[in-house]
């Protein structure tokens, strides 16, 4: 038994002394850098786009400072104004407001490595009107989103007509263009909450009514007490619910006093195809046993989305 024991270790022994390591060279292609646009047509809101570049995957962004004098036009509950962004800071994050200030610093961080495309003409069409967005930083304040090209032109609920965006880098000769339409807003017909009855907490749910003749796609989120507080967000076609109605629901998730808003986008399949394309994505990274996922969308000449946002908002309280 002994002897076995020796001539195992003696094994190990003489693995552990061999050198297992080996390089290896392995010859990447040449990465083409492309503009990246994302931008959302939205009725009642003005136009906005973020342009930045694409990275290649062993790439770093590289930060690129940002003048606190510099001004920002900032978007919250209907009203815009500009302002430098040093007194953002000051609207964002109160005195003593540790929170706040962190969330600030952050959102300041995010734009200096976002890798802002300047010195391009970005143009959105509408009804043979062509509107050339003026370069600058449009911070969102509702949805914590930003964009570095906007216009004050506020959106019609046109739903025949097409909008199209063009950018064009009259440089390095790269040109992107997409089109998009808004859909008509598909309502709720109602919103219920009910109690776990061993518990105090609420499920909600929400119903409406697919129309039968269109194939429909949808994007269905809800809010915890306020918009970039997200708790669920799912898209999803009308594939095997076509004509009915249609309830939607969390699980026993909300207490007494808590405020939920309930969304409901009526979307187009490139929006669609986007979102889910993008999850899969998104999750395969980094996964040796995920298969690889190419995000759909509907730019060419480029990466990103141009897309119609088109819902119906509605707040509950738990009481």
């Amino acid at each position: 038994m002994i002897k076995y024991l020796f001539f195992v270790l003696s094994v190990f022994i003489l693995i552990a002394a061999c050198d297992l390591e080996k390089d290896i060279e392995v010859d990447l292609p040449d990465y083409e850098i492309e503009i990246v646009a994302e931008s959302y047509i939205e009725a009642g809101q003005p136009f906005r786009a973020l342009v930045t570049e694409s990275l290649s995957y062993i790439d770093l962004p590289t930060p690129r400072p940002i003048d606190e004098n510099t001004p920002v036009t900032v978007s919250s509950e209907g009203q815009t104004f500009t302002l430098p962004l040093s007194q953002l800071a000051e609207i964002i994050a109160a005195e003593g407001d540790t929170l706040a200030e962190y969330q600030f610093e952050a959102l300041k961080s995010s734009i200096e490595l976002l890798g802002l495309l300047s010195g391009v003409d970005v143009t959105i069409s509408h009804n043979a009107e062509d509107y050339m967005l003026e370069e600058g930083i449009y911070f969102d304040l509702d949805y914590l989103k930003i964009y570095n090209y906007g216009h004050p032109f506020i959106v019609p609920a046109d739903y025949t007509n097409d909008f199209s965006i063009q950018v064009t880098d009259t440089l390095l000769n790269r040109n992107l263009i997409a089109t998009t339409r808004l859909l008509p807003p598909v309502p709720i017909d109602s919103i219920l909450y009910n109690f776990n009855a061993s518990d105090t907490l609420a499920a909600i749910q929400a119903w409406y009514t697919d129309d039968a003749t269109v194939e429909n796609y949808y994007r269905f989120m809800i809010h915890y007490g306020t918009l970039d507080n997200l708790t669920q967000d799912g898209e999803f076609d009308d594939g095997f619910f076509n004509g009915n109605s249609v309830p939607l629901g969390t699980g026993f998730d909300f207490g007494i006093g808590d405020t939920a808003i309930v969304s409901l986008f009526h979307i187009d399949e490139v929006y669609h195809d986007f979102l889910e394309t993008y999850d899969e994505a998104f999750f395969a990274n980094g996964n040796p046993f995920a298969q690889p996922a190419q995000i759909l969308t509907n730019i060419e000449g480029g990466r990103g989305i141009f897309a119609g946002l088109s819902y119906v908002r509605d707040t509950v309280i738990i009481e």
